[in-house]
């Protein structure tokens, strides 16, 4: 037999290993978890909590790497421009795999740069207002956005962010003009809020809690499909007539073309770490509600939410022409 012939055996057996030896060896070296928002946030404590989880269970270093900016573009094409090995992962949000891609029109990447590996769960949104505020409920603001339109101001952290498709996703709900008023970061939003200059911003539920409770904000609802178990004092929108489903929702992806093996076996660690009673308590105490799910399941959640989106922006002539 000649040398070529034994070579080319030799790749085609390499191809044909089970997948269980594809993942014998899996990880070798640390794994990069890029988070694509600010250190101390609420997004980087959920990545540190599951890569330090993670570590353990690998017996490799999960080490995150913030990678800040843009509405999590810079994070979001570092990993898509990685190499597909498994040893880059994306920490994803709505904004990285889903907004992005819609809004902006010159972008590195789009969503196909990417594999979905597991999904984790999603964190409601409150909607707050200024205590000054006259709007103490749904119906007041709405009742007060119909009177003057455009007059309601509602602040956000940027353009094409989740909390600015809410503020679309009301206006189309309630049929009213509100005005728009994008920060860059939720910091400087949250700092016009509290002065009085803006009426209404979305943010996390446990800072409205806190907020509401100091006496700094008023809590008009929360997005999520019923009252939440940590806050049952706070109505949900929906049952105030304005049925916004929106959430900040976090994910494991990696880059496109990883192979299979790899990322079920990320998959599956990810999902177990998802079923530890501590772990399951930090998270719910950071307010999300844990839903997990597989690849397979969470690509089609996806695909669900850019049919979603995608109509709205469209309708709302919501685009960034970087």
């Amino acid at each position: 037999m000649s040398f070529r012939n034994l070579a080319l055996g030799a790749v085609l057996a390499a191809f044909l290993l089970p997948v269980s030896a594809q993942t014998d060896n899996f990880p070798q070296r640390p794994i990069r978890l890029v988070v694509p928002w600010s250190p101390g946030a609420h997004t980087d404590a959920v990545a540190r909590l599951m890569a330090d989880r993670l570590t353990t269970r690998l017996k490799q270093p999960v080490l995150v790497d913030n990678k800040p900016g843009a509405t999590g573009i810079i994070g979001a094409t570092l990993v898509a421009r990685s190499q597909p090995d498994g040893y880059t992962l994306l920490f994803a949000l709505p904004e990285t795999n889903v907004l992005n891609p819609l809004i902006y029109k010159n972008i590195a990447y789009t969503a196909k740069d990417f594999d979905a590996v597991a999904f984790m769960g999603v964190v409601p949104f409150a909607l707050v207002a200024n205590p000054s505020s006259k709007a103490s409920t749904v119906s007041d603001f709405v009742r007060l956005a119909k009177e003057k339109p455009g007059a309601v101001s509602v602040a956000t952290w940027g353009i094409g962010s989740t909390a600015h498709v809410a503020t679309a996703l009301i206006e189309q709900s309630a049929n009213v003009q509100l005005l728009h008023v994008p920060f860059p970061g939720s910091a400087p939003a949250l700092t016009q809020l509290l002065s009085g200059q803006v009426d209404l911003m979305f943010m996390g539920t446990q800072t409205a809690a806190d907020l509401a409770k100091a006496g700094k904000v008023k809590v008009l609802g929360v997005t999520s499909a019923k009252r939440m178990d940590a806050y049952p004092e706070f109505p949900t929108l929906a049952e105030q007539g304005l049925p916004i489903d929106v959430a900040v929702w976090y994910g494991f992806m990696a880059p496109a073309n990883t192979p299979a093996a790899i990322k079920d076996h990320l998959a599956k660690e990810i999902l177990a770490v998802l079923q530890d009673p501590a772990v399951l308590k930090e998270l719910r105490d950071r307010t999300m509600v844990i839903t997990p799910q597989s690849a397979a399941q969470f690509s089609r959640f996806l695909s669900d939410e850019e049919a979603r989106w995608t109509s709205l922006i469209k309708a709302k002539n919501i685009r960034i022409d970087n």
